[in-house]
């Protein structure tokens, strides 16, 4: 199979249409256009169909289109590392991340790829775990870190961090008196929360079920900026992890107090994506994601 029909059917559909591609390539479009038709006739059928705005790919298209993504990033490895370059990796890496990791963990990256691999460039996507697992699941990322809030090992990820979860709102809120509150005092207060369906709402709206208590989520966020501010300026509570509080939400404004009856935690995963192998460039964040995130 010839790499450039390949990579001109994988250009042609990243940019929706000839045109485009051909200019992102920097040959003639005659030229592409003669390449995904010899690619065509090898697989045996119409891999786009024309609209108004360009081209879309065919059932058959968005059937093959991972899979040749896939055989491009190993060819692209391949020829990187046969040039000797794989003592210094290069190449864009995509890091999906959930909102309270970003602050952190984002700015302690990048200083460490530029300090140390220059070559490597970061494309960030933030998102709640549910997306981000979705995103390392197809695909869209090569790098995830999310949570889980449940007990049992995530397969194709590792642990990488444990944070108990507390419950945080303006100072002198009734329910923060004291350094601790239990479950079944969040009965009817007014809560925000992250965008539904979440991990972490899910297991708080089961124990809600087993002790009878009602939950009043009258705000969801896909932010943790959102939901801070929330907090500060309209009177909510919120459940966060401690490092989160202890990070963001440590000035006078604000009282918090550990979770029990049953205690809530925050488990932290790392994992790289299986869609394609897995580049140098996507080794070595990955690398650098677990020693920031466990401090090592």
């Amino acid at each position: 199979m010839d790499l450039k029909g390949v990579r001109a059917f994988c250009s042609v559909a990243d940019g929706g249409g000839f045109s485009r591609a051909a200019a992102t390539l920097g040959v003639a479009q005659s030229v592409l256009s003669r390449q995904v038709s010899a690619l065509e006739a090898e697989f045996g059928g119409r891999l786009f169909h024309r609209t108004g705005r360009g081209v879309q790919p065919t059932e058959l298209g968005e059937a093959v289109l991972p899979r040749a993504r896939a055989l491009l990033a190993e060819a692209d490895q391949l020829a990187a590392e046969a040039r000797g370059e794989s003592g210094s990796p290069t190449g864009s890496v995509d890091l999906g991340v959930v909102p309270g990791w970003a602050q952190p963990l984002i700015s302690a990256l990048t200083t460490r790829v530029l300090a140390d691999y220059p070559r490597i460039r970061l494309c960030v996507h933030e998102a709640y775990s549910g997306q981000v697992e979705a995103w390392v699941a197809n695909g869209r990322v090569e790098v995830a870190v999310f949570n889980r809030y449940r007990r049992g090992a995530v397969r194709g990820a590792e642990l990488v961090s444990r944070a108990e979860m507390v419950l945080v709102g303006p100072k002198g809120h009734r329910v923060l008196r004291q350094r601790e509150v239990p479950f079944r005092a969040l009965d009817g207060v007014a809560l925000c929360g992250p965008v539904q369906p979440n991990a972490m709402t899910s297991v708080m709206a089961e124990l809600a079920q087993r002790q009878g208590v009602t939950l009043d989520f009258v705000l969801e966020g896909s932010s943790s900026a959102i939901l801070r501010e929330a907090v500060a300026r309209c009177g909510l509570c919120a459940v966060f992890p401690r490092p989160f509080v202890e990070r963001e939400m440590a000035g006078p404004a604000f009282a918090s107090a550990r979770i029990t009856k049953p205690g809530l935690e925050q488990m932290t995963w790392l994992a790289v994506g299986t869609q394609r192998p897995a580049t140098l460039a996507a080794r070595t964040v990955a690398r650098l994601v677990r020693q920031i995130l466990t401090g090592r």
